[in-house]
């Protein structure tokens, strides 16, 4: 009997076992799970509000108050539910409580299509009210994963997550868009009420792994008032490691919302791609995001997160440069282009999300953090609320038409292009200091 052949056989089996189930057991397993349904809840819902609106007859400049308006609800939200959440020992429950008020909003906006008139204005209106739940859940996530992930941790835990939520944009997406190019007439409109009517159940499924994840908890409640968030937003506005991560973070965001209407746009009028052409686009993507998540990992340990938020930034120029071209050249070659080279700049969004976080935990103080990612994501929502607006605007005004998008969308690619040469800038000055991901990788 080969008992070396065994022993070795054995020790591969635990090995490949344990390798594995470690990774979806304790925390990083539940985060995991968690991203993943809450990736769902965005696929079926969050990412087809342009579409529902758009079938149920909305227009260029309703299309853009979808993007616009409802920043303007959680900006006002943001800093009164900050000091709510600072004060609670643990902030799980108000991650849990966010995501189920987003999920019940979504299952309202299912029902939009039932009324006899005013269907677009009640659907905008709708989702004004649901950025409340949603700024909420990524505040008080954010800090919540702060209170649970040590330092060194943070950047294998936090990408594990990116990366199980991008496998779930791999297929549902595709699947959801044949579904709807399938249905005709009014059956379309019928699919997309079932996509928001399933996040709620969803948002319970992601409760019950949120409840799951262990820590968090401080030793003592902090009391806090508006008084800390004057002095909080004081602090950080004399912090010149956050102002520097907060001006290149901003410019990147600047030049990213400004297209979010227009990009649906230029797919539907100029590409002519239907649901299933803009399904397969998303599923490239995110495939490459996918893909590329292993390797936005080893770059975050070698070179740090702050030079792969460089590259998420030059990821989001080159997206609109290659849209851009796409609309040149001639329909067939003009889409296989637009295939192919998004596909391969999106696989940096990852990058992206997996260096924000960092970066920005990174430049912010210890002492009531939930506060200062409030100030934060309050100075990022009012650009939210003007970019979008503006870009369309821009569009409109240019002529609303080929050539008006083409341009609008080349101010789009260089405001894009000044941010990613802004981050890189920052890394190169701060190339001395240490960074959050290479501590965790020599500890």
């Amino acid at each position: 009997m080969n008992t070396n052949g065994r022993k070795h056989l054995s020790l591969f089996s635990r090995f490949r076992t344990g390798k594995l189930t470690a990774r979806f057991s304790g925390n990083a397993g539940r985060f995991a799970i968690e991203g993943m349904i809450y990736a769902l809840i965005l696929t079926f819902a969050h990412n087809n509000n342009n579409l529902y609106a758009s079938r149920l007859g909305a227009s260029a400049t309703e299309l853009s108050l979808i993007s616009s308006l409802p920043p303007i609800v959680g900006l006002f939200a943001l800093i009164p539910f900050a000091i709510l959440t600072d004060r609670l020992r643990n902030k799980k429950p108000v991650v849990m409580i966010s995501i189920l008020s987003l999920g019940f909003i979504y299952v309202l906006c299912g029902t939009i299509a039932f009324l006899p008139e005013s269907r677009v204005g009640v659907l905008i209106a709708l989702l004004v009210i649901a950025n409340i739940p949603m700024s909420l859940y990524n505040s008080s996530w954010q800090a919540f994963f702060s209170d649970v992930v040590t330092p060194g941790d943070r950047n294998s835990v936090y990408s594990f997550r990116t990366q199980m939520g991008t496998s779930v944009s791999i297929v549902v997406p595709l699947i959801a868009g044949v579904i709807l190019t399938i249905a005709s007439g009014t059956g379309k409109i019928m699919i997309h009420q079932v996509y928001y009517i399933l996040a709620f159940p969803l948002a319970f499924l992601q409760v019950y792994f949120l409840r799951g994840i262990q820590g968090g908890y401080m030793n003592e409640a902090t009391r806090i008032g508006w008084k800390d968030v004057r002095l909080s937003a004081r602090s950080l506005l004399r912090n010149r490691h956050f102002l520097g991560f907060l001006a290149v973070a901003l410019l990147v965001y600047c030049g990213w919302e400004m297209d979010w209407s227009l990009y649906f746009l230029a797919q539907f009028r100029y590409l002519h791609l239907n649901e299933t052409g803009m399904s397969l686009i998303a599923v490239f993507c995110a495939v490459t995001q996918f893909a590329a998540i292993p390797l936005w990992t080893r770059i975050a340990k070698r070179r740090g997160v702050r030079f792969l938020f460089v590259l998420g930034a030059l990821g989001f120029a080159l997206c609109s440069l290659t849209l851009i071209i796409s609309l040149l050249l001639p329909p067939v070659l003009g889409i296989l282009v637009y295939f192919v080279f998004l596909s391969i700049g999106s696989a940096t969004y990852s990058a992206f999300q997996i260096s924000l976080i960092q970066c920005l935990l990174e430049a912010i103080p210890e002492k009531n953090r939930t506060l200062s990612i409030a100030v934060f994501n309050s100075i990022i929502l009012i650009s939210n609320i003007v970019m979008p607006f503006l870009g369309v605007a821009m569009y409109r005004g240019l002529g609303e038409n080929k050539s008006a998008m083409i341009m609008t969308l080349g101010v789009v690619a260089s405001l894009r292009f000044i941010a990613t040469l802004a981050a890189a800038f920052r890394w190169y000055k701060m190339k001395a200091l240490p960074d959050v991901a290479q501590i965790g990788e020599s500890d």
